[in-house]
């Protein structure tokens, strides 16, 4: 293990002409996730096959799908709906013969009105959507809806595909990106899209990536698990042999907000995720959510400690953010928390983010650390 460590401090995590758009990665758009090859790299040098691996913030799934393809058995632990749906869907194989047959036939019930058109009642609805629009978008939920009892797995592979296309389909401003939306700054252009035309698009883009899953899937074990990592030891009892995460940034995101039109559809909550979420951005203006911040990644990090196993490892990748023009040193604090809990640090890099496409372009780099227990 040492020589694997040794050949992970020389790696540039930069890993500038990675695709990272393969397999299930493209699933559904989902901000301030890591791209696959660090995750890939990490638990390829770091376990063995047959091992544990966990992300206790795993977002849209990357690393679950990485220790997959290796071998490995996977925890995905999210607080977050978005997230655990997202997860389950890209890791959950469905043989693409029976995508591309259950494709055609829902393709044929929109067509047909085959079931009652669903449009929930939702805040602005008539301003996020033009009218033709959103009559076509609950044609579309409506006639998904039936699969909710029938079969859940399709359900979820459709629920996803018709979650990705929400926000491509919606008005917009003339300057407009995800943390509008995170805001609740209303769109000013009404303009019809047609979702059906982005509906099949996504679900056949889905159904190629699945095609590429059965190609390299093992039959390791995935459990996703929606709870708080505050909390995680109460639902673990096997020891963990890797965990790796890219944990939430200071301020810099609100995952729940930023969904907010999934969370409309699927009649999730809003603010109730988005009070429970770690480092909420939309908490920035609170006198003490730095160190609540903080807190609550200290109390993350007692739960990591508390279910890795001897020897066993913990990777993080994170970076500082800023308020009011003054940095919040995210990495430091971290490492010096890791530290105080017992871990060792035996390697501390960091990668440049050059090729950011989240708002917070701000956060130049992350740092890239690896603790032992």
């Amino acid at each position: 293990m040492e020589h694997s460590i040794a050949k992970l401090s020389k790696i540039s995590w930069e890993f500038p002409d990675a695709k990272t758009r393969t397999l299930t990665h493209s699933y559904h758009p989902f901000h301030g996730k890591f791209i696959p090859q660090i995750p890939h790299t990490i638990i390829e040098h770091l376990t063995k096959p047959g091992d544990t691996v966990l992300d206790p913030f795993c977002g849209s799934g990357t690393a679950l799908v990485e220790a997959n393809i290796l071998n490995r058995n996977v925890i995905g632990v999210d607080i977050a709906p978005i997230a655990v749906l997202v997860s389950k869907v890209k890791t959950t194989f469905i043989n693409p013969e029976k995508l591309e047959l259950e494709l055609e036939r829902l393709e044929k019930m929109i067509a047909n009105h085959k079931a009652k058109a669903v449009i929930p009642d939702f805040p602005d609805k008539n301003i996020w959507y033009n009218k033709k629009t959103l009559q076509e978008l609950g044609n579309i939920w409506g006639q998904i809806l039936t699969y909710k009892k029938r079969d859940k797995d399709l359900f979820d592979f459709f629920q996803v595909a018709f979650s990705s296309i929400l926000k491509a389909v919606a008005n917009r401003s003339e300057h407009w990106n995800w943390a509008f939306i995170g805001d609740n700054l209303l769109p000013k252009i009404d303009k019809y899209v047609d979702p059906y035309k982005y509906f099949s698009n996504t679900a056949k883009r889905m159904t190629a990536g699945m095609e590429e899953v059965k190609e390299v899937k093992t039959r390791s074990s995935i459990k996703i698990l929606q709870t708080d990592t505050r909390e995680l030891s109460k639902h673990l009892k096997k020891k963990i042999d890797l965990i790796i995460t890219s944990p939430p940034y200071c301020f810099a995101i609100d995952f729940n907000r930023y969904y907010r039109l999934s969370y409309y559809w699927f009649g999730w909550e809003i603010d109730k995720n988005r009070d429970v979420e770690i480092g909420a951005r939309s908490k920035r203006g609170k006198k003490d959510s730095i160190d609540e911040y903080f807190s609550d990644m200290d109390l993350c990090i007692k739960e990591l400690y508390k279910v890795l196993a001897d020897d066993g490892y913990c990777c993080f990748t994170l970076g500082d953010t800023k308020r009011d023009n003054k940095t919040i040193a995210a990495v430091e604090r971290t490492i010096d928390m890791a530290l105080k809990e017992g871990f060792k640090l035996i390697n501390h890099t960091y990668r440049e983010l050059s090729q950011q496409s989240m708002p917070q372009r701000r956060i130049p780099k992350e740092a890239v650390l690896i603790f032992r227990k």
